[in-house]
């Protein structure tokens, strides 16, 4: 299992809208794909302003990208990222094996 964390940074101010644009369109995607079911939307409480955080859970490395692969195809991911763009300065993708939970 691996945790991918894609780590976004919100124009300042736009944090908020971001993180409600990305939950509302993910809760609509990723039903109707073989996208991971497990998912959150992550914002900060420290370090740089309006950081949004997508983290999902995968089976392995191979999984996550035929998913990731199949949802920018989709006409809905593309609309999505139209309406979220521009609310962004950057980011980054942070992958992680999971060792262990409780």
């Amino acid at each position: 299992m691996i945790i991918v964390r894609t780590v976004f940074q919100a124009n300042f101010g736009q944090g908020g809208a971001l993180a409600k644009a990305m939950a509302e369109s993910i809760a609509q995607m990723m039903p109707a794909r073989r996208a991971p079911q497990k998912w959150r939307i992550l914002t900060d409480l420290s370090g740089p302003f309006d950081t949004v955080v997508l983290e999902v859970e995968a089976e392995s490395l191979a999984a996550h990208e035929q998913a990731r692969a199949e949802l920018f195809a989709s006409p809905e991911f593309q609309a999505s990222m139209g309406r979220t763009a521009s609310m962004m300065t950057g980011g980054r993708n942070e992958f992680y094996t999971l060792e262990a939970q409780g």
